[in-house]
């Protein structure tokens, strides 16, 4: 599991907190820090590309944000692909790579005819969530 952070490779800014979970069948989760009612999680694939680098792909559907009437429903206006590329350090413990938000045309993100509305590069680093026993409840915890 890593604790993320995408930054626009422009301004620096943080476009998103994540918190990202691959899996061994090459799947991953993602559940981000948006407002869940305009889409906070996306399954994506990832694929090793050599030399600890990763190849990532998360496509997206969205959600309305407005009017309130309508707000969470399916957006088939629009869809998100993010693509990234990540380098995992030698401890295993951080990553650090690059990244492109697109938002396209349509409901399917993956259609490479897509109409491409808006991209925005990233910057992207992790680093790995693991269990820190020392901060475990002791095995005689009150409520035992």
């Amino acid at each position: 599991m890593w604790q993320v952070t995408w930054k626009d490779a422009t301004s620096g800014d943080v476009v998103d907190h994540v918190w990202d979970v691959w899996h061994a069948d090459q799947t991953e989760t993602q559940n981000d820090s948006r407002p869940t009612l305009i889409a906070n999680v996306c399954q994506g694939t990832w694929v090793s590309l050599g030399k600890r680098t990763f190849g990532l792909s998360h496509p997206a559907f969205n959600f309305l944000a407005g009017p309130e009437d309508q707000e969470g429903q399916f957006d088939t206006s629009s869809s998100v692909l993010i693509l990234e590329r990540i380098t995992v350090d030698k401890t295993g413990d951080t990553y650090a790579g690059s990244g492109i938000l697109k938002v396209v045309g349509g409901i399917d993100p993956l259609d490479p005819t897509a109409p491409v509305l808006f991209t925005e590069n990233l910057n992207i680093t992790g680093k790995r969530v693991t269990v820190d026993v020392n901060q475990l409840p002791p095995l005689n915890w009150p409520w035992k």
